[in-house]
């Protein structure tokens, strides 16, 4: 595939990137988390567990999935439930007489991976956001999965909008890892009771929750509030993005990523809310300082009345192993106001030279793990529901009895199920950002001055500008609309 980068910028990739892979062979080994983008509170059901028995099987895949060569085919994720990976990709070598052999990479996966692929190190299936998808398909580094045999079988199950969320430039980058919600609202019930409230008390929108956190605090409990303002790249920038959407905003234009925050907006209200709670101390101030572990530590603790968070983390917030207050954290529902946004991961295919039978094995390994196995079961995809509560984006999967029986465990009340449900149904996707191949640079940037701006202490409309002219700035840096 030809690179689409511009040729001076993959000059300051080559030059940018290359002390990430040096200095992340040297470091300790990352905190296993679900995903590059999220964190999961550390769950029950980290260790293997017995295979998962679909209730409904559909047709087999269309194509041989058996390996056809002796040839080792390379996958390489991040550091999450890596002994599950390591037992599924054992299973597929055993019964499919597959090659495939499992790494990981501990640091900034994005950035650690995108100088794998620039070097041309050896990277057969991978994974990624969607932003990292769009990223590597413009310098270059993968195929679309546009190429399986398969492929429309695997097109017709995606739900419609996570089709659309992985599409780019008409093609489908990539097979769904999972799916879940960073933003979900999450209670301690038992909390919520010492201050004298109820679930018929919960706020219906971002300003109605901010505006009760200073009741709860007049009831007694000095830092009712937990946000996800912790200081990754899917902490405080995703937080203030995907808030902006819920309140009618948009950071950037979907398609022509032009910036689009206003200061009389909901972006200018989503910084005014913020700065008012950090300022007369309803959120403690080391928040901005917490990695993800942290965070979810301080949760489970039982101190705090509210937080939004991965929806996934709600079966670890109800097991006795990892909180405080198992079976007791429930979440607000939907009442009008869209809560949080669609966090979603893929797998992609590189698409490095190889020889006609390595080529089909790739696709056939691809195609076993990231959608559906020989018996024609989404043994992957059902495995991550079953033990950390991670969603997919198939129909097959999400519809099935099964997945609906999964979701009810993890919850205090396994009624609330549909609730959850209706929350996935209305998030919104912030594609302006996400599929530009500015993305990263942005979120960076995002983080780092939406910390100051609480730090320091800055004005809104100065903050607003630096975000807008910093999306500006990278449309032209790539060429975008121009």
């Amino acid at each position: 595939m030809k690179s689409h980068f511009p040729s001076v910028f993959r000059h300051i990739i080559a030059g940018f990137l290359l002390p990430a892979v040096i200095f992340s062979a040297c470091g300790p080994a990352a905190t296993a988390t679900p995903a590059a983008g999220g964190a999961a509170a550390t769950p029950a059901a980290g260790q293997p567990t017995e295979a998962v028995q679909p209730t409904q099987a559909a047709a087999p895949a269309t194509f041989d999935l058996k390996a056809q060569s002796q040839e080792t085919v390379e996958l390489v994720g991040w550091q999450f439930a890596t002994d599950v990976v390591a037992n599924n990709v054992a299973r597929y070598n055993n019964e499919m007489g597959g090659h495939v052999v499992y790494s990981t990479i501990a640091g900034d996966y994005s950035s650690i991976m995108e100088s794998k692929l620039l070097m041309k190190a050896p990277v057969d299936v991978l994974y990624g956001q969607v932003y990292d998808a769009v990223r590597f398909y413009e310098g270059g580094w993968i195929t679309p999965i546009d190429e399986l045999p398969n492929y429309q079988t695997i097109k017709d199950d995606f739900y419609p909008t996570i089709a659309d969320y992985f599409t780019y430039k008409g093609h489908l980058l990539g097979l769904s890892y999972y799916m879940s919600v960073l933003g979900v609202v999450t209670v301690n019930l038992d909390q919520l009771q010492k201050a004298g409230l109820t679930e018929a008390d919960y706020p219906a929108t971002w300003h109605e929750l901010y505006d009760q956190l200073y009741k709860i605090r007049d009831a007694g409990i000095k830092h009712p509030y937990l946000p996800s303002w912790y200081n990754e790249q899917w902490g405080i920038p995703w937080s203030f993005m995907f808030e902006v959407m819920n309140r009618g905003g948009t950071v950037a234009d979907p398609e022509t990523h032009a910036p689009m925050m206003t200061v009389d907006g909901p972006a200018g209200d989503t910084l005014r809310d913020w700065k008012r709670l950090y300022n007369d101390g309803i959120v403690e101030p080391e928040v901005l300082s917490y990695k993800e572990a942290d965070f979810l530590q301080a949760w489970e603790s039982g101190r705090y009345v509210y937080s939004p968070t991965m929806a996934y983390n709600i079966k670890s917030f109800n097991d006795p192993k990892s909180s405080t207050f198992a079976g007791k954290c429930s979440f607000i529902p939907y009442k009008g106001q869209p809560w949080g946004g669609i966090d979603t991961g893929l797998y992609m295919m590189t698409n490095q030279p190889r020889s006609p039978e390595k080529e089909h094995d790739v696709m056939a390994f691809l195609s076993w793990y990231g959608y559906k196995d020989q018996k024609g079961e989404a043994f992957t995809a059902l495995r991550w529901l079953k033990d950390f509560n991670l969603f997919s984006g198939y129909k097959s999967v999400m519809e099935s009895p099964q997945a609906k029986a999964e979701i009810a465990t993890a919850l205090s009340n396994p009624n609330d199920v549909d609730k959850l449900l209706e929350i996935y149904t209305h998030a919104a996707y912030p594609k302006g950002v996400f599929n530009a191949v500015w993305s990263a640079e942005f979120q960076t940037f995002l983080r780092e001055t939406i910390g100051d701006f609480l730090l320091k202490d800055l004005p809104v409309e100065d903050t607003i500008n630096a975000l807008n002219n910093k999306i500006t700035e990278l449309n032209k840096t790539y060429g975008i609309n121009q």
